[in-house]
């Protein structure tokens, strides 16, 4: 636990970039380096732990520091909490948005492959929602046909069943 919160405390003072971590102490020597992708991960964690109000004050501070500067960090900081953080904060429209205004030029490596990687998922989400509207629209309208069928036999067996009350003597 210990080791884990220093970790994490290096992160934050590194200001989040890629980063040796050396721990002497023990029989073994342990090199840990801190890459983008260790980052974004923890990020991500972080967010699924946070209450819906902390979550949208953290929503606030991302804005305020993207405003600040547009940076691609930033950027997709604040992309990485509307497209993949809890519903509460939400926001893909808004997030589509922010990663097709990253420049890519100036982003590194893993900020790029996230930003793509987001970008697809938030595309794919939303052909998957339009796919399920197009099947509920569907099976409402077989839903429908189905009544009507229904009641089409109803009144063919009514029907069927006086013919048989006429033709039967009594």
């Amino acid at each position: 636990m210990n080791k884990r919160l220093i970790l994490i405390t290096m992160m934050v003072l590194s200001g989040c970039q890629p980063m040796t971590v050396q721990h002497s102490k023990g029989p073994v020597p342990v090199t840990v380096r801190v890459d983008d992708a260790t980052y974004w991960l923890e990020e991500w964690q972080q967010l699924r732990e946070l209450s819906d109000k902390q979550l949208k004050e953290e929503l606030e501070i991302r804005r305020q520091a993207f405003i600040r500067s547009a940076e691609p960090r930033t950027r997709l900081r604040l992309a990485l909490l509307l497209a993949a953080g809890p519903g509460s904060v939400r926001n893909q429209d808004k997030a589509l948005k922010l990663l097709k205004g990253l420049d890519m030029d100036r982003a590194d490596a893993g900020a790029r492959a996230l930003a793509a990687l987001l970008q697809q998922n938030i595309e794919e989400q939303d052909w998957s929602g339009a796919k399920i509207d197009e099947l509920r629209d569907k099976l409402a309208q077989s839903e429908a046909r189905v009544e009507e069928l229904e009641r089409q036999l109803q009144e063919l067996t009514t029907i069927e069943q006086n013919i048989q009350q006429r033709v039967t003597p009594q």
